[in-house]
């Protein structure tokens, strides 16, 4: 083999994370309290892109598909159906990360009839072009087959498909029975207003990347993000590198990574609304959010509801959550310490969520 085979090949098994790298890289070169730290956090990057691990995709059922989206299913012989909706700028492998850090396993090991959703990618899905398309032609109708399916049905919402939640339960999908927001945004103004500020701070750039229709590359949001966790970012890699790395807490570090580099470009109509209308101007909270005309209002809602909100969490906080449960008549709230990812991946979650969740669905 020559040797600019070999090089290729090296280069084809690395990672191209974190990303942006350059940006990464730059914030946390900034940042760094001392050259000692910046070595360290570099070493861990560079074990994290040459580490062995690569996650397996478990092999599920499809029950429904529509373009791009499809409705996964993880069996139980429980009486309680759930559909759990991740958001759109990140793939649904954090709902099932890895075998022994699963939330949507570990639900379906207490007898839950798990249907995970998966939006693909949006950017290639003509029926995920805008907000209005993504609740009426995906949403909606996945819904719908869960009704003819099992009847009656309960739907989780984490981070903004809480959002898509709420929107959905605006107009009253036949067969929805509990309803929970999981570290799901409401007020976006409300709280600590750092991801809020980078991403108003990102705007121009945003439009100017949207225009002619073009879709928002996923680089912009990470590099948001990137901005709002710098600090975190450069203790992560560093306190990597001094794991054992055959650990299996090296390798939930990886998987988690992973998933957290392997965002999705959003279409332009639906990027505009969330950077502009919902950071931007709020709408949400101040009743000028609108789905095939009608208003979502959450104080209208009906069904039972559970709030779960993280006084720990940078990119939701709690108290952009908090506004949902102050509108919706008898909700309830779950407050946690996990952190906005750490709700699905820490080991406090399944005391500290899962199981006060669980129990408040069999309840």
């Amino acid at each position: 083999m020559s040797s600019s085979s070999v090089v290729e090949q090296e280069l084809n098994t690395l990672r191209r994370g974190p990303r942006p790298l350059p940006v990464f890289v730059g914030m946390a070169g900034m940042l760094a309290a001392s050259e000692a730290e910046q070595r360290a956090m570099i070493e861990g990057l560079k074990l994290y892109q040459a580490h062995p691990f690569r996650r397996s995709e478990p092999e599920r059922d499809v029950l429904w598909q529509s373009g791009c989206v499809t409705l996964r299913h993880i069996p139980a012989q429980g009486q309680h159906h759930l559909l759990l909706i991740p958001s759109m700028i990140n793939r649904s492998i954090i709902l099932d990360l890895l075998p022994e850090r699963s939330f949507a396993r570990w639900l379906a090991a207490q007898g839950i009839d798990v249907h995970i959703l998966d939006w693909g990618d949006p950017a290639h899905d003509p029926g995920q072009q805008n907000i209005d398309n993504v609740l009426l032609e995906k949403l909606m109708p996945c819904l719908s087959f869960l009704k003819k399916k099992y009847g009656s049905y309960d739907a989780l919402g984490y981070c903004m498909g809480g959002t898509l939640l709420a929107g959905a339960v605006q107009l009253k999908p036949p067969g929805l029975n509990k309803v929970i927001y999981l570290a799901s945004p409401w007020d976006f103004h409300a709280g600590n207003r750092q991801l809020q500020q980078q991403v108003v701070m990102g705007t121009a750039s945003a439009l100017q990347m949207t225009e002619a229709g073009r879709a928002l590359p996923s680089h912009w949001v990470q590099s948001v993000f990137a901005a709002v966790n710098a600090q975190r970012n450069i203790h992560k890699f560093a306190d990597f590198a001094k794991l054992e790395q055959d650990s299996d807490q090296a390798r939930l570090f990886v998987a988690l990574e992973d998933w957290l580099n392997d965002g999705v470009d959003l279409p332009a109509a639906l990027a505009r609304t969330c950077v502009v209308d919902w950071y931007g101007q709020n709408k949400p909270v101040q009743g000028g959010w609108q789905i095939g005309g009608q208003v979502v209002d959450p104080a209208a809602t009906v069904n039972p509801v559970l709030v779960v909100a993280s006084s720990t969490d940078r990119l939701v906080p709690e108290e952009s959550s908090h506004a949902l449960a102050r509108l919706i008549p008898g909700a309830a709230l779950l407050q946690s310490q996990c952190g906005h990812i750490g709700m699905m991946s820490s080991r406090r979650a399944e005391a500290d969520v899962w199981q006060p969740l669980y129990d408040w669905i069999v309840a």
